[in-house]
């Protein structure tokens, strides 16, 4: 299966300055003093305002007190109800019932427009939750998904975080819609990794149901078993959940337990979010430290012990070579739950034909581009692993395992476990992979990560990666590994500083092999201030990691300023600042980057932006931006002014439109990106994105288009079939992958894949490769 070759790096060493001589070098370095005395005006103006607001919330954090968090009993049955989308079973009578919801947005602290009913019974294997959701204009509701882990912020929704270790920082989130989709999600550290907080935006695709990007701290991609069914009743609309308890994972150590609990409902019409526990603006419900409890819950674990085994028959063909495969494969999971907290799975002969193909991307950078893992066995429980900084360090990034050089590599068998051990976050991961003949030797992989959590988001860990050549090594040392610890601490409500240390062991470096980082964070419902230093010394090799450029000092700041009227069509004001800026080692500025943004968030889920961004480049060499296109050694300052503007993402008819217009190494560059989106109801929905980059300058001219077609049918919310052609103008190639779909809850079931790909010099669409597989997959839950 051909994969994106995102595992190319080049490294750019220090050479001559390749300085224009005469006036050209007098006013450029005019210009950039000009520059630099804006850049620091604007810094000293931000130094200010982090200082300030750092002193106010020491003064007044430690005075403002949240809400005292709800509660609500859970009550055992021996006959649970009946899952048919309707809360009306006589079971559902014995319950308490949690209706005293309030609005974060559009007025954060009212009461909710319209109520909203929540009830709780467990039995001895299973959670059931039932919700009914009042609507007074219930022809009014909206229902834009029916596949499992759509965008349930375009929809009516529920969504339910369940703090099963009662820590105060982690859990699993559950969602649904009127449609009765499943929806569901690891959460850790409260949606903080390295820093960072993430949104509950959960993305812009209608069409795509995999999680874009890291999955450190919100793993969209984790699904398990359990069962829901929503309907639409004159009163509003109603789901009902069922989750076994071995799906999750908790404490088996007192009776009875209490869990961390929280539900948000989306009123999509009105853009109104209401929770059971009050959370502010500036936070989602991945705050569980603002949670209700969910008490009285006499309860064990149960033995969980599942295996999936899977069976793949297909073929594939390279015209290249004029040469046919047939495969014909068995393998399988297994799952084992050596306590209620720990898990062990184990991978044979491990299979990702069903896997959605990579997006096309255009670089104009010196760098590798990042993309994002999406196989399956790698994202569960992802988060765990994590260690860096997303998109600039990430010291395991698992798509170093079983890809090489865009080929897929066959991962024989594999190892993990994961869990927790009273406040311990433990994950043990290890990979061997075959010898693919002429590309690389068998290798083996390991990961081992160790957080201790403490309170307010605060923990400290450890990592240790190593990869070991089995045979003769391809272009790569015999082994290399990577040690690191890493320590967060989280400051009243509001504040997060974290940093981590990372040295890696390669025996052809010696040397300046470390990386490290420090970030301070601070974000209240009006203000968010972050500031943060990274540096990353020439000879840090993570080799099963992702370090897209290497030997630099990065400082960086942010501000941003988010006032939420409490009427209009406005949502959220989003005036931001940042500036970033890199170093060599031997005190050169190699790049900043200054940025200038106007965002606003409509009412109606639609957003709207304007931007400058001042840059700068050190080329110490020339490089390639396109093929015979190369960009001269120098330095270059250049402005890039552009807009966004995105439409309601519920309406039949969607659309985003971006654009650029502005420098780019001395010459101009025009860019266009727009995505047309048409939905029939929640079953059919179709994305159609074009995105276009014009650059002309005296070193050379080149124009590339990519063109995206996606078309998503369900049958069911685990029935579906999804199409996607993707054109790059860049690489000449056209290709095409067609995925149906017929699973179970559990994700298991049967997959048909078809994908093929042209090339396309002129007029012609000569094939390159072509294949077609069915795998059909089945869980024993013992």
């Amino acid at each position: 299966m051909l994969l994106a070759d995102h595992d190319r790096i080049e490294t750019f060493r220090p050479g001559e300055d390749g300085l224009l001589s005469g006036q050209g070098v007098e006013y450029r370095f005019s210009l950039q003093e000009n520059i630099w005395s804006e850049v620091y005006l604007l810094s000293a103006q931000f130094i200010v305002r982090v200082f300030t607001t750092f002193l106010l919330g020491l003064i007044f954090g430690p005075l403002s007190a949240w809400a005292e968090p709800p509660e609500i009993k859970a009550s055992r049955v021996e006959s649970p109800p009946v899952l048919d989308g309707r809360v009306d079973d006589p079971a559902w009578q014995v319950a308490a019932v949690a209706s005293e919801f309030v609005q974060q947005f559009p007025v954060a602290g009212s009461p909710a427009s319209e109520r909203t009913e929540a009830r709780i019974l467990y039995t001895a294997d299973s959670l059931y939750i039932g919700v009914i959701c009042y609507d007074s204009q219930p022809d009014q509701i909206v229902d834009t998904q029916s596949r499992r882990d759509g965008d349930l912020g375009d929809s009516d929704s529920i969504l339910i975080i369940i703090d099963t270790y009662h820590d105060r920082q982690n859990g699993f989130l559950f969602g649904t819609n009127p449609v009765g989709i499943q929806y569901d999600a690891q959460i850790l550290n409260e949606g903080v990794s390295a820093g960072e907080v993430a949104s509950t935006g959960i993305g812009r695709s209608a069409t795509s149901g995999s999680q874009r990007g890291n999955v450190a701290a919100v793993n969209l991609n984790w699904d398990t078993t359990w069962e829901v069914r929503s309907s639409r009743t004159d009163r509003g609309w109603e789901t009902e959940l069922k989750i076994p308890l071995k799906s999750l994972r908790f404490a088996d150590s007192s009776n009875p337990q209490t869990w961390g609990l929280n539900l948000m409902r989306n009123i999509r019409r009105k853009n109104e979010q209401v929770f059971w526990a009050e959370i502010p603006q500036s936070h989602s419900i991945y705050r569980v430290s603002l949670a209700g409890d969910l008490s009285s819950l006499d309860i064990h674990s149960s033995r969980n012990f599942k295996v999936t085994p899977y069976v793949l028959l297909g073929g594939q063909r390279d015209f290249t070579v004029s040469e046919t495969e047939f495969r014909h494969e068995v393998g399988g999971d297994i799952k084992y739950g050596l306590t209620s907290s720990l898990t062990l799975d184990v991978t044979v002969n491990t299979d990702f034909a069903q896997v959605e193909v990579d997006d096309e991307q255009i670089n104009l950078t010196r760098f590798p581009l990042f993309f994002p893992e999406k196989r399956g066995f790698f994202l569960e429980n992802a988060g765990i692993f994590s260690f860096g900084t997303p998109g600039d360090l990430d010291a395991f990034f698992s798509r170093r395992i079983g890809i090489e050089s865009g080929q897929e590599v066959p991962i024989q068998v594999g190892a993990r476990l994961t869990g927790k051990i009273d406040r311990f976050q433990l994950g043990l991961l290890s990979i061997q992979t075959g010898e693919e003949e002429g590309l690389v030797a068998g290798q083996n992989f390991f990961v081992g990560r160790v957080r201790r959590e403490f309170h307010k988001r605060s923990s400290v860990g450890v990592l240790f990666t190593n990869r070991e050549t089995i045979g003769d090594p391809v272009l790569r040392s015999k082994n290399n590994r990577t040690f690191g610890t890493d320590l967060q601490l989280g400051l009243g409500e509001n504040w997060i500083i974290s940093s981590y240390l990372a040295k890696t062991h390669s025996p052809e470096l010696s040397g300046e092999d470390y990386a490290g980082s420090v970030f301070a964070g601070y974000r209240d419902p009006l203000w968010r201030v972050e500031a943060s230093y990274l540096e990353i010394q020439e000879n840090f090799n993570p080799e099963i990691g992702f370090v897209p450029r290497k030997g630099f000092r990065r400082p960086w700041f942010r501000v941003h300023f988010n006032p939420s009227p409490e009427a209009g069509f406005v949502k959220t004001w989003n005036p931001h600042w940042w500036i970033r800026q890199y170093y060599g080692f031997d005190g050169e500025l190699e790049s900043v980057r200054i940025h200038n943004d106007f965002e606003v968030q409509f009412r109606n889920g639609g957003s709207a932006s304007i931007t400058l961004n001042r840059d700068f480049e050190l080329l110490r060499v020339p490089f390639e931006v396109h093929p015979g296109v190369i960009i001269p050694q120098g330095e270059y300052w250049f402005n890039q002014y552009s807009f966004s503007l995105g439409s309601d993402p519920s309406a039949r008819v969607f659309a985003d439109v971006a654009g650029s217009i502005g420098d780019f190494y001395g010459g101009e560059l025009r860019s266009f990106d727009a995505i047309l989106g048409f939905r029939t109801g929640p079953n059919f929905v179709t994305e159609l994105n074009l995105v276009n980059t014009n650059v002309d300058a005296d070193w050379g001219r080149f124009n590339t288009n990519i063109g995206r077609l996606r078309l998503n049918y369900s049958f069911t919310p685990y029935r579906f079939v999804q199409v996607l052609f993707q054109y790059n103008s860049r690489a000449q190639q056209f290709s095409s992958n067609i995925r149906l779909a017929l699973t179970e809850s559990s994700g298991t079931g049967l997959y048909l894949v078809y994908k093929d790909s042209y090339d396309t010099p002129g007029e012609r669409f000569d094939p390159l490769g072509r294949s077609f597989f069915a795998k059909y997959s089945y869980q024993f839950d013992f």
